[in-house]
């Protein structure tokens, strides 16, 4: 792994991102007690599918990775994959907005490798937590966030211009601040 360059941008902009599936999330919702209850089951589907991040490509501007860091993952000097990372300071995170891996390099662990090396770069910047939004037909996007250590923090059911259903997750950094320095404690009270 190392940070990203101009050169490597262009790779990644080429980079094929569509995915196969056989499985997905599938919100499921029901009221017990007037409570409402919202969980997810994992489905397999009658056979697999190959789809595309509806945000990667065509009308949608990526983030430049002069605006966050661009994590690259690389064999025989080629990109086979890429994490970009994309701080919002506001709210001391930063958004892992995209993290693919090259066909041909997939199911080798490089996609979980990406993903760590983006948690380290936010915990390096001082952040609370990295996040990430997946839909919930991306299987293989979380598994390989479940990997890395990343956790189910709930659903944006209209976070996708395509009506996919957008899961969140999160890779909790620094439980007692926001934004704060790993080895910085803050001030006491008194």
């Amino acid at each position: 792994m190392r940070l990203g360059t101009a050169s490597d941008w262009a790779a990644c902009l080429a980079m094929d991102v569509s995915y196969e599936t056989d499985h997905v999330w599938q919100l499921q919702t029901s009221v017990q007690a007037d409570v409402p209850m919202v969980g997810f089951a994992r489905v397999r589907l009658p056979r697999t599918i190959t789809l595309r991040d509806p945000l990667w490509g065509g009308s949608a501007d990526p983030p430049q990775p002069e605006q966050g860091s661009l994590i690259v993952g690389e064999a025989g000097g080629d990109v086979d994959g890429f994490a970009l990372v994309v701080p919002d300071a506001a709210r001391a995170v930063d958004t892992l907005w995209m993290l693919a891996v090259r066909h041909h390099a997939r199911r080798r662990g490089l996609g979980v490798r990406l993903a760590r090396a983006a948690v380290e770069a936010a915990r390096a910047g001082g952040r609370r937590a990295l996040c990430a939004t997946v839909q919930s037909r991306n299987f293989p996007a979380i598994r390989t966030l479940q990997a890395a250590g990343f956790a189910l923090t709930g659903y944006d059911e209209q976070y996708y211009p395509s009506n996919d259903v957008g899961l969140r997750f999160a890779h909790r950094l620094a439980p007692n601040g926001a934004g704060r320095r790993p080895g910085n404690r803050p001030a006491e009270t008194r």
